[in-house]
């Protein structure tokens, strides 16, 4: 039996235009990274493998406001036309979280953490709050799908750093709120309080609330300016790390959100990581709940259970550093889970394919 064949646990219904008319696509393993042809070429004889990521960037798409790189484009289009000649279905990233550099200058369209920095360790634009430059978005998204049209198995989101659903974090500063800018200080429900003081009145609470909220809406506006630009296909929304538990709010608000928490030490809180309420708020059935950590099985399970219970696929892919000997539990992982796709990153073509074999039964 193939990786291929041991991993077509669930069907995904591909998407629409000419993938429509195939119906549902064999959900099968997927591959992450920049390979070569005979690479590739050979993860997909060799090694099972079923499905390729296409990578965009909006900031290489649209240079200009409104000027799209043609060329560019067109490059995108012929690599995925070279995988899909070799066998593979292709997802796409279609990049938003990598915003040109007129966006962010642009005032208001970079987070500012609670004690006025902006942040500018990565090019994810601020459109949780900068709501005015959402049509920016759906204008680039429209773009992408009249020129490379429709034909892919999936299309991720998440809008944030790495394309995952997160509010930025600092590796210099743990404890940093990111809804401090002047589009987020005529919605804040808590204006002059920041995280770490007294709140007497419960204004941590109602911060954290919002704060979570946002990002929770944020996400859902994404799979709407997708279907808007022209994607009627599943959305993949990938959800990152571990993510808040059961009492990891109450705790982060008993000490007015000061960071000393085990949800705050980890970063788990400040970036939004809270996919209960998230996947809770899903409304569109086409969505696929993909989790960016495929070798913690807790954290898998976790995911499942939520998907589940939304009726929707869970899929996953393992983190930039797994290793190879790894594989193997991580296949049992998504054996267990159900998942309707794994998708391997960045690991050596050779160590894809020599792993085949223990997805083999006799």
């Amino acid at each position: 039996m193939t990786l291929a064949a041991v991993l077509s646990i669930v069907s995904l219904v591909v998407g629409n235009g000419d993938a429509a008319a195939a119906g549902a696509a064999t959900a099968s393993l997927g591959i992450i990274g920049n390979y070569s042809d005979a690479d590739m070429r050979s993860m997909r004889s060799a090694g099972g493998a079923g499905d390729a990521l296409v990578e965009m960037n909006w900031s290489q798409a649209e240079p200009a406001p409104g000027q799209f790189d043609v060329r560019y484009l067109d490059s995108v289009a012929a690599r995925a036309a070279t995988l899909r000649a070799m066998g593979y279905t292709i997802s796409l990233n279609t990049g938003i979280q990598s915003a040109p550099a007129w966006l962010l200058a642009r005032p208001g369209a970079r987070y500012v953490d609670q004690n006025g920095v902006t942040y500018t360790g990565g090019r994810e634009p601020n459109l949780v709050f900068g709501t005015a430059y959402r049509p920016l978005a759906v204008r680039y998204l429209t773009r992408v799908f009249q020129q490379l049209g429709t034909d892919f198995s999936l299309v991720r989101a998440g809008g944030g750093h790495w394309g995952e659903l997160t509010y930025p974090s600092s590796e210099k500063q743990r404890n940093l709120y990111f809804a401090f800018d002047v589009n987020a200080a005529r919605l804040n429900p808590v204006p002059g309080w920041k995280p770490g003081q007294p709140s007497r009145a419960g204004q941590a609470a109602k911060f954290l609330n919002w704060y979570l909220n946002a990002l929770a809406g944020y996400q859902n506006w994404q799979i709407t300016a997708l279907r808007q630009a022209g994607w009627a296909g599943t959305v993949a929304m990938l959800y990152p790390s571990y993510g808040m538990r059961a009492g990891d709010f109450d705790k982060a608000v008993a000490t007015n959100l000061s960071g000393t928490s085990s949800a705050e030490i980890n970063g788990e809180v400040q970036r939004g990581y809270d996919a209960t309420r998230q996947i809770g708020a899903l409304k569109d059935k086409k969505v696929a709940v993909y989790g960016t950590w495929a070798e913690n099985a807790d954290t898998v399970a976790y995911l499942a259970g939520l998907a589940r219970g939304k009726g929707l696929p869970v899929m996953a892919e393992t983190t930039h550093v797994c290793r190879p000997s790894q594989l193997p539990a991580v296949m049992g992982i998504a054996r267990a889970n159900g998942l309707a796709a794994l998708y391997i990153v960045r690991l050596g073509a050779a160590d894809i394919v020599g792993n085949a074999s223990y997805l083999r039964t006799a």
